[in-house]
């Protein structure tokens, strides 16, 4: 026969026993967003211009389209060898309305139209190969054709330096910051010194979750463009979203201190409510295991009413069953918030926040990355059981 331990101590056990879960989630900027620059310089005309390249790309192929524009360039590629040239145009052509993402495909059209004298069709594909593939094999054989062809390109923008950016454009608006940011990249390969372009890839890094690479090229848009008529909208932007300094400690001091008592080196380091939370985990720990017993009665007769009759009492024999559990338990929580203490005294950073469930959140930003924030949640949780209430301390990832 068992006795268990009295309501109270119970509950308060089931109250201060708690379940680690690291969590990720994205992490949103404050404040004024700052609008995307959509003006475009006049284009120079040509059959090169942005438009034509854009009407070309306007479609994604399909799988099955895909399949079949490969094998239309592989019966291409036969009858050039053979000298059926215009059945090779042909069969590209139609490998290109299918495929329009091919550069393949744009190379060999672009080399046959060429040879055929059709040197307008021959330059928008050579153009349409340079923005797909900009680090293709052919790149520099293009290049030399399509200057050969056009001539030197007096635009202010070059057309495919319009086209990336319209199309980083598009996916900003379609909440694809990345692709956006991708755009605008290349954008700047074409054109290294385009102020709005740096201005609307900061945009898109920021909303992307990547703060330091978006302040740095709102910072980069700024020197380009001392004049700016945003300027001091812009630098409000870049000085919400600047780190603020924080007061330093002595990081190896925090873990020391936090080693020898919990939660001292979060005291130590100015975040008491930290500390007050490390304290309390361990002491609940200790508390489990220390208070918490199970006393088994041997009695000489059956039990009464589940009650062993006075004086029949054979042997009482008490066992601590969260000893061990609760003992580590505290052990865990005191080095997890050392080490802790240490990390945000040398970084200076990481929030306390109650959550609406009724557990706690600590922030980890010293394990976070550009796209999330890390933090540690401790939920109040209880088991019940026949003996009682186990409590445990459990780690999800």
């Amino acid at each position: 026969m068992k006795e268990t331990p009295n309501a109270v101590r119970i509950s308060t056990l089931a109250l201060l026993m708690t379940v680690v879960t690291v969590v990720c989630f994205p992490v949103p900027t404050e404040g004024q967003e700052l609008p995307l620059k959509v003006e475009l310089p006049p284009s120079a005309p040509g059959p090169c211009g942005a438009e034509a390249l854009l009407s070309a790309l306007e479609r994604t192929p399909t799988a099955e389209e895909e399949r079949e524009a490969e094998a239309l360039l592989s019966e291409a590629n036969q009858a050039a060898i053979l000298g059926e040239d215009e059945r090779a145009r042909n069969l590209l052509r139609e490998a290109a309305e299918l495929d329009p993402t091919s550069s393949e495909i744009a190379y060999r059209l672009g080399r046959l139209l060429e040879a055929g004298g059709s040197e307008d069709s021959a330059l928008l594909e050579y153009c349409r190969y340079l923005l797909l593939d900009p680090e293709g094999s052919d790149v520099d054989d293009v290049e030399a054709r399509v200057e050969a062809i056009a001539g030197p390109d007096e635009d202010e923008v070059p057309a495919i330096a319009r086209v990336a950016f319209q199309q980083g454009l598009t996916a900003f608006d379609e909440q694809r910051f990345e692709a956006a940011v991708l755009h605008f990249s290349r954008a700047l390969v074409e054109l290294p010194g385009w102020a709005d372009a740096y201005y609307n890839r900061g945009v898109a890094q920021i909303g992307d979750g990547r703060v330091g690479a978006g302040v740095a090229d709102l910072e980069r848009y700024l020197e380009l463009d001392p004049e700016a008529a945003d300027r001091a909208r812009v630098e409000a932007r870049i000085l919400e979203l600047a780190p603020t300094p924080v007061a330093q400690y002595s990081p190896g001091t925090a873990l020391v201190t936090g080693l020898l008592f919990p939660g001292m080196g979060h005291f130590y380091s100015g975040r008491p409510g930290m500390g007050m939370l490390v304290l309390a985990g361990a002491g609940a720990g200790i508390g489990a295991a220390l208070l918490y017993s199970e006393v088994e009665v041997r009695c000489r007769v059956p039990p009464v009413d589940g009650e062993c009759p006075a004086g029949q009492v054979d042997e009482r024999i008490e066992t601590r069953p969260l000893l061990v559990p609760g003992l580590a338990t505290a052990g865990v929580i005191t080095v997890v918030g050392a080490i802790h203490a240490f990390r945000g005294a040398r970084s200076g950073q990481g929030a306390l926040a109650l959550r609406p469930d009724g557990g706690i959140e600590l922030a980890l930003d010293r394990l976070s990355g550009p796209n999330w924030r890390s933090a540690l949640e401790f939920v109040p949780r209880g088991i019940a059981g026949d003996s009682g209430v186990r409590a445990g301390l459990r780690v999800r990832f």
